[in-house]
């Protein structure tokens, strides 16, 4: 990544976000990313629960799949991407007009810096949120607590960040809240029961 002047940032990211199409990108990416990492999480503590596991390794399950789809995927991947379509676009002015666009003109600018926003939202909450999904298992782990209380505990906070996901979409598209927390909830429980019952197929519970 280009090295970022925090001051020139932020003010070619508001400059260019007068009509709201920046935010909007973010948002979108910080939604879903964050729902799949949540999701993947959850899976990760229903498929690998049982009362012997290590709650440390349920832990490290949890937090592995946050790196490798918070910070590589929703990040990495989201900048590279947002990247290349930026760049496109710059290029496409630059043929438009018949000339080289300055370094310090806001499209060269907004080629620059956009794709950073963008993807520090992306890789924000689908890194945050597993690691708090995390967090049971963590304790459980080292204050020697129940593998069983933490699983509880840890499918709750998972279900409940989602579901206020599922409130902020609502309030965005003006609906009902209680629709979008039950409507992303009743994700979650699905894609857990749809785990358990895999297990139960193959005998494991």
């Amino acid at each position: 990544m280009w090295v970022v002047n925090r001051m020139e940032f932020i003010d070619v990211v508001r400059a260019v976000d007068k009509n709201g199409e920046v935010s909007s990108i973010a948002r979108r990416m910080f939604i879903t990313n964050a729902f799949d990492s949540l999701l993947t999480s959850l899976g990760v503590a229903a498929g690998g629960y049982s009362a012997k596991t290590d709650p440390k390794l349920l832990a490290l399950g949890i937090i592995g799949a946050a790196i490798a789809m918070g910070l590589f995927s929703a990040t990495i991947g989201v900048y590279l991407s947002e990247k290349a379509e930026r760049e496109r676009e710059l290029k496409r002015i630059q043929v438009h007009i018949a000339r080289q666009l300055d370094k310090d003109s806001i499209y060269y600018k907004a080629a620059k810096y956009i794709p950073i926003y963008v993807a520090l939202w992306s890789g924000f909450g689908a890194t945050l949120f597993p690691i708090l999904v995390s967090l049971p298992f963590v304790l459980a782990g080292v204050l020697k607590l129940s593998v069983g209380h933490a699983f509880i505990m840890s499918l709750g906070v998972g279900l409940a960040i989602i579901g206020f996901l599922g409130i902020y979409l609502s309030k965005i598209s003006e609906e009902r809240l209680i629709s979008g927390f039950a409507r992303f909830t009743g994700i979650g429980i699905t894609a857990i029961i749809a785990i358990l019952l895999i297990k139960r197929f193959f005998g494991l519970i």
